[in-house]
């Protein structure tokens, strides 16, 4: 038989997963949008130096790819705590409720939520960097060594790892 101290024992756990969850999320939310901020200042460094300096340009979309697997590894977790939370503590008796609300809002719009602007907008500056890098190598007027076709070729799968990362995370 349960006694109100044991229902209070188990709402009082409850909330304290809750707690570390949330926390959980908001960190892993702090570090993807560092992740997009280092991008960002990866390409600067690199494309800059792309303009003086032969190749440097195509080192830059493998690095990209490796920096969007990182920011849609968090972006997994976030959505598989929140799952958590809206399946197994949110209800009636815990009176926890934000991350069903959410998710109900998303499916009344069935339109582009929120977390889809999130990936197009973070995908975006990973495919458009590289692009943007890519596009620096082939404007110049110098013919491509053995190398620079290697690092192409390796851009290129970079770049399509990216959009299906993208596709991924859409589909999710």
């Amino acid at each position: 038989m349960n006694t109100n101290s044991d229902q209070s024992i188990d709402k009082i756990g409850i909330q304290l997963e809750y707690n570390a969850l949330r926390s959980e999320i908001l960190k892993r939310i702090e570090l993807r949008q560092q992740i997009v901020a280092l991008t960002l200042t990866l390409a600067g460094v690199f494309l800059s130096f792309a303009l003086t300096v032969e190749s440097v340009a195509l080192i830059y979309p493998p690095l990209a790819m490796f920096l969007a697997f990182s920011w849609a590894q968090n972006d997994y977790r976030i959505r598989a705590m929140a799952s958590y939370i809206r399946e197994r503590l949110e209800g009636q008796p815990t009176g926890l409720g934000y991350e069903t609300y959410t998710q109900l809002g998303r499916a009344e719009r069935k339109n582009l939520g929120a977390w889809r602007f999130v990936v197009i907008s973070h995908s975006g500056i990973f495919l458009v960097t590289q692009l943007m890098a890519v596009g620096i190598e082939l404007s110049k007027s110098t013919p491509f060594s053995a190398l620079e076709w290697v690092l192409s070729l390796i851009d290129v799968i970079a770049i399509l790892i990216v959009v299906w990362i993208t596709r991924q995370a859409l589909q999710r």
